[in-house]
């Protein structure tokens, strides 16, 4: 959630709406950042209220063991924003898509398959027509 909130900061740094455009370039990043907001509120109360395990920690090389996507996942990551440049928004964060999707998935089934394929393709090919056609701003 602190990181949610220097991320908002950092939106106030964008230039307003141009062009007789309704909503600016830190109107889309804005929409995101409430929601990742508001669901890691949801996943912070739920933690109190049903804590039915108790956790314990017994050391970084067993929570490596048990959570290995975790570091994983950070990987990939440095891996999208290093492709960014090279490959452009569309490509890099279908790669990106892709990787998480088989990454996180613990049960493949032919649904399950078709959807990750779908939205690992179509999402960011919607989210570059929005930023485009809608927002007005260009991505890499």
């Amino acid at each position: 959630m602190v990181l949610v909130g220097a991320f908002w900061s950092q939106t106030t740094e964008l230039p307003g709406p141009t062009g007789g455009a309704a909503l600016g370039p830190a109107f889309f990043p804005r929409v995101i950042l409430g929601l990742i907001f508001g669901l890691t509120a949801i996943l912070l109360v739920r933690s109190f209220v049903a804590a039915e395990q108790a956790v314990s920690f017994a050391g970084f090389g067993r929570f490596l063991k048990v959570h290995w996507r975790v570091p994983a996942m950070v990987a990939m990551l440095a891996g999208y924003v290093g492709l960014l440049g090279l490959t452009g928004f569309v490509l890099s964060s279908t790669i990106f898509l892709l990787g998480g999707f088989a990454l996180l998935i613990r049960e493949y089934s032919k649904p399950v398959l078709i959807a990750s394929l779908a939205l690992a393709t179509l999402l960011p090919f919607t989210l570059n027509w929005v930023f485009e056609n809608v927002l007005r701003t260009v991505l890499p």
